[in-house]
């Protein structure tokens, strides 16, 4: 059953959304740099009517439709901010700004919640409740979401849920992927500073260098996950860099490795760094060096509302059919959305846009077929909360 009446092919409406999408990717900004980005979207959502939310940010913008009925408020999020990142996708809408890339999908969360606007507000005579539009700065610095909070956003305008999309290339298009519970994870980033003694590189017996101290233990942290954390729930250790020395004949008094740990629940969270902390001073012993570790706390697993999944979920079959909808797997990648489910029941889905390369890729351009689907399904997803909560 589709909830509201918005025909499958609706050709004004997607050429619309690719002009809005042409304009975003072709003008990336980074994180709280998003000004030119804010004026594009506040204009779309002046030019529907609808009621400004001030969010109390250098950037982003928030607008709320008030239904003609009575009802609940719930909330839609799509992120503005760009990737530093040399665009190499070969589109004719390429960036137009150096450096800068829309490389994980903003640009088609942003033109995918102004048609959901659209399509909302053009029936508002028949919704029951309100919706809030919340486009949100500095998801990529994973402070946006924590500074809307601060800002005492639902605290000005509760809402009953805030749901969200986003591009997932290991679906293919016409998919979406949904599920009750952990779908994101947590991400929590480390920094390992091993010390050992400086010296010449002719009398390594001289010194105690804690090159070697860094390579074992960049070795051993690849096997935490499988000797000394719940196998029922995933979990991903990975050192990303390693750096120390300057020359070839120096033995240098340090070694930094710096790295991730993504986990899906609090517990493990807490058992994957206190593991960490142990082996790293336990090889770091073994080798005659000393380390330390320092903690970034990053976003936290993103956990899907049960209720609200399911209204999700039937917004999924109706615009893309019962086949369409896929219980999919938790992944690995997180999302700053997690934070306001400190606050507000959240959902998440994954739209597939069956990309060959990943988010972060300087290759990375979904095709803009996906706009039109993906307003509806936000749109329908909004519309079914609502509908959930007159039954």
């Amino acid at each position: 059953m589709s909830y509201i009446i918005s025909p499958p092919e609706d050709a004004a409406l997607q050429a619309h959304l690719h002009k809005l999408r042409t304009q975003l990717h072709e003008d990336p900004e980074l994180s709280w740099q998003e000004h030119r980005t804010t004026r594009l979207v506040r204009q779309e959502l002046e030019a529907l009517c609808l009621e400004p939310v001030p969010l109390g940010l250098p950037t982003g913008t928030a607008a709320l439709l008030r239904g003609a009925l009575p009802g609940p408020t719930v909330g839609l999020r799509a992120d503005l901010d760009a990737l530093p990142i040399t665009e190499r996708t070969g589109a004719e809408f390429s960036s137009r700004v150096p450096g800068v890339m829309h490389a994980c999908g903003h640009d088609i969360h942003m033109a995918a919640l102004l048609g959901a606007a659209r399509l909302l507000a053009a029936r508002r005579d028949r919704l029951a409740g309100n919706v809030l539009f919340l486009f949100q700065p500095a998801e990529e610095a994973a402070t946006g979401a924590m500074q809307v909070l601060e800002q005492g956003l639902f605290r000005r305008v509760p809402v009953t849920g805030m749901l969200a999309l986003h591009v997932w290339p290991g679906l293919a298009q016409g998919q979406l992927g949904i599920r009750s519970g952990a779908i994101l994870s947590a991400v929590d980033s480390f920094e390992i500073t091993v010390t050992g003694r400086g010296g010449h590189g002719s009398a390594p017996e001289r010194a105690c260098n804690p090159i070697p101290a860094g390579a074992a233990l960049a070795s051993a942290l690849t096997t935490l996950r499988a000797n000394d954390l719940p196998q029922a729930e995933p979990a991903v250790t990975a050192v990303t860099c390693i750096q120390a020395g300057t020359c070839n004949n120096v033995i240098p008094d340090r070694c930094i490795l710096l790295g991730t740990i993504r986990t899906f629940s609090a517990r493990t969270r807490a058992q994957a760094k206190a593991r960490l902390e142990a082996l790293t001073a336990g090889i770091a012993a073994a080798w005659g060096c000393t380390a330390a570790v320092g903690w970034t706390d990053g976003t936290p697993a993103l956990c899907n509302d049960a209720g609200l999944a399911a209204a999700m979920e039937r917004a999924a079959v109706s615009v893309f059919g019962k086949s369409g909808c896929v219980q999919i797997e938790p992944q690995m990648i997180s999302e700053d959305f997690a934070c306001y489910g400190s606050e507000v029941p959240i959902c998440c889905a994954l739209l597939g846009v069956g990309s060959p390369v990943g988010l972060h890729s300087a290759a990375f351009c979904p095709d803009s077929s996906v706009l039109l689907p993906a307003a509806r399904f936000l749109a329908e997803s909004a519309w079914s909360v609502l509908e959930d909560a007159r039954a």
